[in-house]
């Protein structure tokens, strides 16, 4: 799945419970988010652009992001399941199970507002228009309603085909399909007037945005873009396959469509309308597709040569035409034959100069020159640990700006100095995240982060532990103490990382190495009990004791520990 944002900043791919960001579309990813459940439905409201998360249950619920790190910062609770039926500007409209009950909600800075509407009967759609405005169709009847004041506004006298029917919008237009038929019917909201336009082939989806005249009609043949003003046809030439999830990204005039599988490192991109050359960009490497205008005299050619018009044909008193045009599916560009296909995982390949940035910006910063703060990308050391560890931004910003001081050798700073560049304190001086999470350490009225984070963030192993096992099932932060009960530290080990998964088994310096496991999002087992319990403890972080049943002299502090279940 892919969505964008109205304003053609941001890209959300999701692949089943992981969703992550992309600035403009292009890779690598600056934000990711990890969902609780399939159900929940995601969408951009704006401007501003943030991201809504609709849960449908068992705990039916709304909720903001905030990109570029996608933290939560509004929730709202449902009274019972709703599903996301249309998004207009900061709006979007919830549509209950039943299709009686609609529900209004305001996404804008930093709080969600909700107000419930009553319709007057069943909705079968709601399409997001312009101007915060929704279009209910309701029964007999279509409605444009106000979304601000949750009031209807005006009748439409549209005559659209009958039900099952699939509706949406594009920039002052209405769109409307069948199930199996090849007909696109394009209505002008400015005075009603409809047009009907034959495909060549069924029309399995539509892609659309609302500030885009262009729409894109994905068939079994190929994809075919439609302009709602020209009313022009043209087959669009891109490495599509059946399957790959596809969306708008409209910035201004510049129109874009996206394509993306899910075992793709990065999505496709090929230029639809605007000023923008219309060449589908290299993907992994390929060679760039065929110009739209190329593709649009095929399909002229191709309707000439079926006999039909190439011209719109309004719906008014117009016959169906005995022979309708086909249309051929493009072909595979770019793709060389026998040459394996470029895959990857969702994060995408690892930015290799991710750093560079941060030298620029940590530079400036000892020079005592204000800066804005880089976005550093999801799939890096430091985006992966403060997803793991689940930072907000005003810690992530921190982690970042610390780690830029890092890496130009200039790694303290002076708690005002990274307080005034924040515009906030709570970082500087170990009252937030990063605080409770034991990664400063503070001395003089300067701040640094500690050596086993930038060691980390440089790339390097941990040295006071040892990881073992794959993806964790760790209990809740905490400390354990398991019987050895005769078994070798390598039965225990084998053992342990069936239990809980990742482990970390302290070799050295028990304080440091608890804080290796932490961030390596791993359970820290000591085989010998540490003779103090580490100081500070890392929060979140989990550690098991093995001990010995008639080991009298074990420290006092591990005998008060709960046994592991």
């Amino acid at each position: 799945m892919i969505r964008t944002s109205p304003d053609g900043q941001w890209a959300l791919l999701r692949h089943g419970r992981k969703a992550v960001l992309l600035a403009a579309g292009a890779a690598p990813p600056v934000g990711q988010l990890t969902l609780d459940s399939d159900d929940i439905e995601l969408a951009f409201v704006g401007p501003p652009s943030l991201l809504v998360s609709v849960a449908q249950g068992p705990e039916p619920r709304v909720q903001l992001h905030q990109p570029p790190y996608l933290d939560a910062i509004a929730r709202l609770d449902l009274q019972a399941p709703m599903r996301l039926a249309a998004v207009s500007g900061q709006r979007l409209v919830l549509l209950s199970t039943d299709h009686k009950r609609v529900q209004i909600v305001r996404g804008a800075g930093r709080s969600l507002a909700t107000q419930t509407v009553d319709p007057g009967g069943p909705v079968e759609f709601a399409v997001g228009l312009e101007r915060n405005q929704v279009l209910l169709g309701l029964l007999r009847k279509l409605e444009v309603w106000d979304a601000v004041s949750g009031r209807p506004l005006l009748r439409l006298q549209l005559q659209l085909p009958p039900p099952p029917r699939t509706v949406g919008a594009a920039q002052g237009h209405l769109w409307v399909t069948r199930p199996g038929s090849d007909e696109v019917f394009i209505y002008r909201l400015s005075d009603g007037r409809p047009f009907r336009h034959y495909v060549g082939a069924p029309v399995e989806d539509v892609i659309c945005h609302p500030s885009s005249p262009v729409i894109v009609l994905v068939t079994p043949r190929g994809l075919v873009r439609l302009h709602c003003f020209a009313h022009s046809l043209a087959v669009i030439d891109a490495p599509w396959t059946p399957g790959t999830h596809l969306a708008q990204l409209a910035a201004g005039e510049d129109v874009s469509l996206l394509g993306w599988t899910d075992d793709a490192a990065k999505p496709w991109r090929v230029s639809i309308g605007g000023a923008g050359a219309p060449l589908a960009a290299p993907a992994d490497g390929d060679a760039p597709a065929a110009p739209l205008e190329a593709t649009a005299d095929k399909l002229r050619a191709m309707r000439e040569r079926a006999g039909g018009a190439s011209a719109p044909e309004s719906t008014r008193g117009s016959e169906r035409p005995e022979r309708r045009a086909r249309i051929a599916r493009p072909a595979r560009v770019g793709r060389r034959a026998g040459r394996p296909r470029a895959g990857g995982t969702l994060g995408g390949a690892r930015a290799r100069a991710w750093r560079d940035p941060l030298v620029a910006f940590g530079t400036e910063f000892a020079r005592g020159v204000d800066g804005e703060v880089p976005v550093v990308p999801a799939d890096t050391e430091l985006g992966e640990l403060a997803h793991r560890l689940g930072l907000p931004t005003a810690a992530r910003r921190a982690l970042t700006a610390l780690y830029a001081l890092h890496v130009i050798g200039e790694p303290a700073v002076a708690l005002s100095r990274l307080g005034q560049m924040l515009g906030d304190w709570t970082e500087g001086l170990g009252q937030g995240e990063l605080g409770r999470h034991a990664m400063l350490r503070r001395s003089g009225g300067r701040v640094r982060l500690r050596t086993t984070v930038t060691a980390l963030l440089d790339g390097n192993a941990p040295v006071a532990a040892r990881v073992l096992g794959g993806p964790t099932a760790a209990p809740p932060g905490g400390a354990w103490r398991v019987a050895r009960d005769g078994r070798t530290d390598a039965e225990l080990e084998a053992a342990l990382v069936t239990r809980l998964g990742k482990i970390a088994v302290i070799e050295r310096r028990p304080r440091r190495a608890l804080l290796e496991a932490r961030l390596a999002g791993a359970t820290a087992v000591a085989l010998r009990a540490p003779a103090e319990r580490p100081h500070p403890w890392p929060h979140g972080a989990a550690l098991v004791v093995v001990t010995d049943s008639d080991d009298a002299s074990r420290p006092a502090w591990v005998s008060e520990l709960a046994p592991l279940a």
